[in-house]
């Protein structure tokens, strides 16, 4: 454990919470994607299934025992308790897109042909897309509201710290997952011109942010 996986690992609960009390506190789930988070439910899902097979520490089994009922609390917010508030027409990325290209080339690489390490290298590439379909409904309605923004920001910013953690372990550990980092790497740029925005925009009061609307 060194100082960027845990900042990351900080940032990544602060973003779910943030998420999560967002739409409890306002009893609505306008702005968010439901897909995304559906997605982000089956990365960790895929992901951790070693719950049932291998224990590396406490700090490590709680985390990912919490991120899992997060994210099965928030879609069951969105899809169920608040379901009148979700936007479906808007959320209308076709995340078939994603899945199947992203289930293909956790066949074709990974590191071992077993069922879990292909499970776990598909929650690898598919968290590198997860976001893609919430980008995409900011874009698609014009704006977000500043919650939603710091949600992504966090998000955003636990990417960045992990490409950190791995910078790190590399030099002390010589340590270097080939496929966590380029995954890591593609998902942060995602993010590039979020956090732009979010600097010019959210940072200085704005109460939403606004995009350009599609033409």
């Amino acid at each position: 454990m060194n100082i960027f996986r845990l900042s990351g690992d900080v940032c990544h609960l602060v973003a779910i919470i943030i998420l999560f009390l967002k739409i409890w506190r306002s009893k609505s789930c306008a702005g968010i994607s439901g897909k995304s988070q559906v997605l982000f439910a089956l990365v960790f899902t895929t992901r951790y299934l070693d719950l049932f097979t291998s224990f590396i520490s406490i700090y490590n089994t709680v985390m990912k025992v919490v991120y899992l009922v997060l994210a099965y609390a928030t879609v069951s917010l969105i899809y169920f308790r608040f379901r009148n508030s979700y936007d479906s027409e808007s959320d209308s990325f076709r995340v078939e897109f994603l899945l199947v290209p992203v289930a293909g080339l956790s066949f074709l690489e990974n590191y071992a042909f077993t069922p879990l390490e292909i499970l776990w290298t598909f929650s690898i590439y598919l968290e590198s897309v997860a976001i893609l379909p919430q980008l995409f409904m900011i874009t698609k309605t014009g704006e977000a509201e500043s919650i939603t923004t710091h949600y992504l920001f966090f998000l955003g910013l636990y990417r960045a710290l992990y490409l950190g953690n791995w910078v790190w372990r590399y030099h002390v550990e010589g340590f270097f997952d080939q496929i966590a980092v380029v995954s890591g790497v593609v998902q942060t740029i995602f993010y590039c011109d979020f956090f732009y925005l979010y600097f010019t925009r959210v940072l200085r009061g704005r109460g939403k942010m606004t995009l350009p609307m599609p033409v």
